[in-house]
């Protein structure tokens, strides 16, 4: 059996993806370390959850976003994970997202096979709020470049997406395709059994889940529940933290609507929030990084999961998955009326069994690639 190290740029308190795939590896009797960057210092330096040990690295208090202070603490934080990783001589670092990537040429030149993990199309980011400024545009051009670079010294480039048969919305599979390199598709999936279902209180009731990175979802709601009789309108769950969750805290405290509000939650949390939702939203400005190239969103399947249908936007990837397995309505971007009419339609689905869950093949295929990189 082999020794792993996972990388990851935030603290992994949690990090699903990177724990998850962390519990598959160590399942299969290999031994796992996670080296995340506690930015704000937090979390306690060294964690056991089950098998995997999560080594945080306290380097100074540093700031989330494109900042050169964010930058600056990247950096930090790659040194102090590369000196780690030479102590240790595993035999496979999983890089996950673009931030660590950097990291795979070094690594591969000690003899350690390199993964790169990407979760999504760090450089659009780059554009949120202002994606027609000058300044933004340059920061992305070189992310993506960035990005390039690195590709050809990962041993294996995995993403959490990959196009649908008979449908012509790209994945971040695609993505890649079209840097000149392939990848396999690992989607951000909870297993099976891993959620229950969510129960009803009879109250009909709306939920926005997840990261807060801007507030035009939180707006077009505000706009799309304003059209309805005060009597017929649902309740709205809104939770999460990220740069924008105050600001879009604000806006729909002032909103007039009947609002239930909550901050950062952890992955134990989910079954409780989604308790007594009728719909999931899970809608974004396409404008907004990675959605018109093919993300999808994890929301919609930890909702699916628990059996709450949900709202997706239209004319993208996730659209066209929600649809095809029957959790979920697609709807156009900024139409009120037509969020309105989705919900209803939404609020009528009957969610499939087992919908939204990680197919097994698709563990066992992934978890086979690693190990003929260790053999």
């Amino acid at each position: 059996m082999g020794q792993v190290v996972m990388l990851v740029t935030n603290a992994c308190a949690p990090d699903p993806r990177v724990l998850r795939q962390a519990r598959w590896l160590a399942d299969a009797g290999h031994e796992v370390t996670v080296h995340a960057f506690d930015r704000r210092e937090e979390h306690p330096a060294e964690e056991q959850v089950g098998d995997v040990t999560i080594v945080r690295h306290h380097l100074g208090a540093h700031t989330y976003g494109a900042s050169f202070a964010t930058l600056r603490g990247l950096r930090r934080f790659r040194r102090s994970a590369l000196e780690a990783c030479r102590r240790a001589k595993p035999d496979l670092v999983v890089c996950h997202d673009a931030d660590t990537l950097p990291l795979a040429r070094a690594l591969r030149k000690q003899g350690t096979a390199t993964v790169f993990d990407m979760h999504d199309l760090r450089h659009t980011w780059a554009r949120i709020g202002a994606p027609n400024r000058l300044d933004r545009r340059l920061a992305s051009r070189w992310l993506e470049q960035r990005t390039k670079q690195g590709l050809p010294h990962a041993d294996l480039i995995v993403t959490t997406s990959g196009a649908r048969a008979g449908d012509d919305s790209p994945g971040l599979q695609q993505h890649v395709e079209g840097w000149g390199r392939t990848a396999m598709v690992l989607e951000n999936r909870p297993a099976l059994g891993a959620a229950r279902q969510a129960v009803n209180d009879g109250t009909w009731r709306i939920a926005c889940i997840g990261r807060v990175r801007d507030v035009a979802t939180a707006d077009l709601l505000i706009r799309a529940l304003s059209l309805l009789p005060e009597d017929e309108r649902p309740v709205l769950r809104w939770a999460g933290d990220g740069v924008a969750a105050q600001e879009a805290r604000q806006r729909l405290e002032a909103s007039g609507l009947t609002v239930e509000l909550e901050d950062g939650f952890s992955q134990e949390d989910l079954n409780r929030l989604h308790d007594g939702v009728d719909v999931a939203v899970a809608m974004y400005d396409p404008k907004r990084g990675n959605i018109a190239d093919g993300a999808l969103p994890v929301r919609m399947f930890e909702a699916a999961v628990r059996g709450v249908p949900c709202v997706v936007n239209a004319d993208v990837l996730m659209g066209a998955v929600a649809t095809a397995e029957g959790f979920g309505v697609a709807c156009p971007w900024n139409d009120p009326q037509a969020l309105v009419d989705a919900l209803s339609d939404a609020r009528a689905i009957q969610v499939p069994e087992g919908a939204g869950t990680m197919q097994v093949r698709a563990v066992g295929l992934w978890l086979e690639a690693l190990e003929r990189l260790m053999a």
